[in-house]
């Protein structure tokens, strides 16, 4: 993805200072109510005291934001979609929160007018804005997003004062990716290799690893020779590619997310177009998929966008529907 880089976030905004002082906050302290109950801890920039249980969260990203709703936590701040409107497999409850900015850039002002109990962000994203954050209040930040969700469904939980039903939660998923799995066995399709691919305004990926490479993973499918890394966690999750490589695209089936419109007026125009250029060349017509008709697209919002558990169970509903009729 395209985006605005993350320059001059160090910088406190207009007034944050004043905002600070007027509600309060420290994310070294607790009321002495909350003192006889609470949870140390340990993340990607050290360890943080959190009052149970937390009322109001800020969320800094779209997978945090999935996995609170998905622990049943209604977040009181949390940053915009990447796309024109939230996701349709979250739940309606998130159009409830206030909007604090982007995931790239969010506003430390608006953030801190609502006196947040807990805030919840990664140090690949927020490193830079972490010490102001924890000002407003404890802070909690995973070391990354992407293929590390599940590792990271625990430690919302934990900074939630929720650890069980996040245990419970991610059981449910797993138990969700094996009966998929098993499906695709009892089908004869467990040697079915799946291609992942992504048109962009003025780019194609292929998905090796990260969010979706993990899901479908879990949920037994293999991957073409080409997509198939040895270093799970440290490969590279995309790779983006010129046209002669096209061929590196195949697999019994290719899905395909088509990005929407959210970083330019004429993105989805263009995202478009750049497709139709890819999909009308003599190598995208001889892939096998193409010709056997199992090139499918998918709603890259729960396929990619989301990124929490919550995105992973419907990507799991879609694979199921998909190979074994499941709804």
């Amino acid at each position: 993805m395209k985006r605005s880089q993350l320059t001059g976030l160090a910088s406190a905004a207009t007034g944050l200072a004043l905002l600070l002082t007027a509600c309060g906050s420290d994310a070294d302290a607790t009321d002495t109510d909350d003192a006889a109950s609470s949870v140390t801890v340990e993340h990607a920039m050290g360890s943080t005291d959190v009052a149970c249980t937390p009322q109001k969260v800020v969320t800094l990203g779209q997978g945090q934001t999935d996995t609170v709703l998905a622990l049943g936590v209604t977040p009181v701040g949390v940053v915009s979609p990447w796309t024109d409107e939230w996701y349709e497999y979250l739940p309606d409850e998130v159009e409830d929160a206030t909007v604090v900015g982007t995931e790239i850039e969010p506003d430390l002002e608006t953030i801190a007018t609502l006196q947040p109990d807990v805030i919840l962000g990664s140090k690949l994203r927020h490193e830079a804005l972490y010490d102001q954050l924890s000002q407003i209040a404890p802070t909690v930040f995973s070391e990354t997003i992407g293929v590390a969700w599940k590792d990271n469904v625990p430690l919302w939980a934990e900074a939630l004062c929720l650890e069980d039903e996040g245990a419970q939660i991610l059981a449910e998923y797993e138990a969700h990716a094996q009966q998929v799995a098993d499906g695709l066995a009892e089908a004869g399709l467990a040697d079915t290799e799946a291609s992942m691919i992504r048109f962009m305004p003025d780019q194609v990926r292929i998905y090796l690893t990260g969010f979706p490479g993990s899901v479908m993973r879990d949920a037994g499918l293999q991957r073409p020779a080409a997509q198939q890394v040895d270093d799970w966690e440290n490969s590279e999750q995309l790779i983006e590619i010129s046209e002669e490589r096209i061929p590196e695209m195949d697999g019994d089936v290719v899905f395909v997310m088509v990005s929407e419109q959210w970083y330019s007026e004429s993105g989805s125009q263009e995202t478009e177009e750049n497709m139709s250029k890819w999909t009308s060349t003599e190598l995208w017509q001889q892939l096998s998929a193409v010709q056997n008709d199992q090139v499918h697209e998918v709603n890259e919002s729960h396929w990619n966008l989301g990124g929490g558990i919550g995105a992973a169970r419907a990507m799991l509903d879609d694979l199921g529907e998909y190979f074994l009729g499941q709804e």
